[in-house]
């Protein structure tokens, strides 16, 4: 058999809206140089949206190599970006078939699988993957299953993972705004606002979390705080249903 790749993965964060980046592991001094060359021209198709670039140069680097996990999972992000969902599908269960202790790729395939809507099938491929100790972005794999737990209305069994995915890595912003979430609905307002303190120091904002920036300072007494997500809220989305809730319940205050 062949050298086992695993140098190039795209990370994925599933946020139900996907989020990803690029990571380069670094690879054993035998890996074939052809092989990984091949695999960084098609990282950076990928990276500049050219999907369907990123083919040629895999299959090039799999002629050299065919029992790379690493190339077969490439392929399968490439299919997938092409919706080419059996292709997809079918690389990176060769992948995975090749090296089963390919943490990175068993998270993409989870993410793949997300995004198909195949819930149960991508909450395994996270549960394996955050199973791996020497993972080293570990955190991220309990973080996506507490999306899909909550995807499936499992919203205790999120907290339990968001809650484990921020003991290894307390600056994860999608995990402290789900926390936020779940608890402002529990009424635990004080726990809701720590954790969108959290957030809001490494998020992203968007109209959603704005809005409930504006419910949990308020209910904190932090009103400086509720009229500055106010005031972006009307600047950065002033057609949202963010907004027209916001705007209708001040008429009733």
């Amino acid at each position: 058999m062949g050298i086992n790749l695993r140098p190039i993965v795209l990370l994925f964060s599933v946020s139900l809206a996907l989020t990803g980046c690029v990571t380069t592991d670094s690879r054993p001094v035998n890996e074939n140089r052809a092989v990984v060359d091949y695999m960084n021209l098609a990282k950076g198709y990928l990276q500049e949206g050219f999907s369907e670039k990123a083919i040629r140069p895999l299959e090039r680097a799999l002629e050299i190599e065919p029992y790379s996990a690493g190339v077969h999972g490439m392929l399968g992000m490439a299919y997938q970006r092409q919706g080419e969902d059996q292709l997809a599908e079918q690389a990176f269960s060769k992948a995975l078939a090749i090296d089963p202790e390919a943490s990175e790729i068993r998270n993409n395939f989870g993410a793949f699988l997300f995004t198909r809507n195949r819930l149960k099938d991508a909450y395994r491929q996270f549960e394996l993957a955050s199973q791996d100790v020497a993972y080293s972005r570990r955190s991220r794999t309990f973080e996506n299953l507490g999306i899909v737990a909550l995807r499936m209305g499992q919203s205790s069994v999120a907290v339990d993972h968001f809650t484990r995915a921020l003991r290894l890595n307390s600056n994860l912003p999608r995990a402290n705004l789900e926390l936020a979430t779940i608890y402002k609905d529990q009424g635990n307002l004080y726990a809701g606002w720590q954790h969108y303190l959290a957030f809001d120091v490494a998020g992203e904002h968007n109209a959603r979390s704005l809005l409930l920036g504006i419910e949990l300072a308020t209910a904190n007494q932090a009103q400086g705080k509720a009229a500055s997500y106010a005031s972006r809220l009307e600047r950065l989305y002033p057609g949202s249903k963010e907004l027209k809730l916001y705007r209708s319940r001040l008429g009733h205050e």
